[in-house]
């Protein structure tokens, strides 16, 4: 049985507290918040003690993995504390974001760099909610994909309302793995999520765009994710489930395989990921495994974002990824 401790107790972190509590295989046996009334709520909800402070937690419980789901503009200092006493973390995405999750900055990364090093070195177990990862349609767009059912992988296209950013960024990245440039024109003084069209190349030579709006309705799709290979294409879309896979430069559609999410309410297989993800870190603390998004992947999000927004400040300037990296190793 897996001792699990749920740092909050917001509705994010309620919902993943539910899920890892419901696990058969994990136990929540301590919860923690410096708000008196969301502890009081915690506490309440799952019957068991509750800390005010993460030195009383530590001092207190004896939980191996860590539910630190805490706001991305105060979620580092809070992870290097977990990492330095020894215990197992699952956060939020993305990593770090001082201005929120829709206005990651290139100083966001420096921030973020000492818990990823201090990580890389503790031998830990660390990861982040990535759960469209358990989406049946981004994963089949995915095992197509790394499986050579596409062919030769030539172009990616995606877009995404900003409710899904994170996620569009991670499913790219989890499948085509970083790029070596970025380029982006966007204007980063705009209020909320500021609109971005972007460019990216990875050293195979595969070439992908990737556009972020609020502006889109979700009755179109919140995101939608396209890759182009020499034998077929594939394209996953939304949050209630669909993909299509075809044959590449028809003349006339011709689908290799095409599914449709079955009705499973308003938000299509969203509910249904949360616990699919519980049990995918569960499954890897039982079996000494990495986390099924681990923290090179909340780091490579990061890298990606702070790349970004460099190449929008600097008028859609062309920045590498290793650069952005190195600068940000550098403090």
């Amino acid at each position: 049985m897996i001792k699990c401790a749920l740092i909050s107790g917001r509705g994010m972190g309620l919902r993943h507290g539910r899920n890892f509590a419901n696990h058969p295989d994990a136990e929540l046996v301590a919860v923690c918040d410096m708000d008196p009334t969301l502890l009081d709520k915690a506490k309440e909800e799952f019957g068991v003690p509750g800390y005010a402070s993460l030195d009383d937690l530590l001092a207190n419980c004896d939980a191996e993995l860590m539910l630190l789901i805490t706001n991305e503009t105060r979620r580092i200092d809070p992870l290097r504390q977990l990492i330095a006493a020894g215990r197992h973390v699952f956060t939020e995405k993305p990593l770090c974001g001082m201005e929120g999750q829709y206005r990651v900055r290139e100083e966001d990364a420096p921030i973020a760099w000492p818990a990823i090093k201090e990580w890389r070195d503790s031998g830990l177990k660390f990861g982040i909610d990535y759960n469209y990862r358990f989406f049946t349609h981004f994963r089949k767009l995915h095992d197509d994909a790394v499986d050579g059912r596409l062919g030769e992988i030539r172009m990616v296209r995606a877009r995404a309302h900003f409710n899904c950013w994170s996620h569009v960024i991670d499913q790219i990245l989890w499948t085509m793995g970083l790029p070596e440039w970025v380029r982006c024109i966007g204007d980063p003084s705009e209020d909320g999520g500021w609109q971005r069209m972007i460019q990216m190349r990875w050293a195979s030579g595969v070439a992908g765009a990737l556009d972020g709006s609020m502006g889109w309705g979700f009755d179109d799709h919140p995101l939608r994710i396209m890759i182009c290979g020499t034998e077929s294409y594939a394209e996953a879309r939304g949050l209630d489930g669909w993909y299509r896979r075809g044959k590449a430069n028809a003349w006339k559609q011709e689908d290799e395989e095409l599914w449709e999410g079955e009705s499973e309410g308003e938000w299509g297989q969203y509910e249904a990921s949360f616990p699919r993800m519980a049990d995918g870190v569960i499954q890897a603390m039982r079996e000494d495994k990495p986390f099924p998004a681990d923290g090179e992947a909340a780091w490579n999000e990061l890298l990606f974002e702070a790349a970004v927004h460099r190449s929008a400040m600097r008028d859609g300037e062309r920045v590498c990824l290793a650069d952005i990296e190195a600068d940000a190793a550098k403090g």
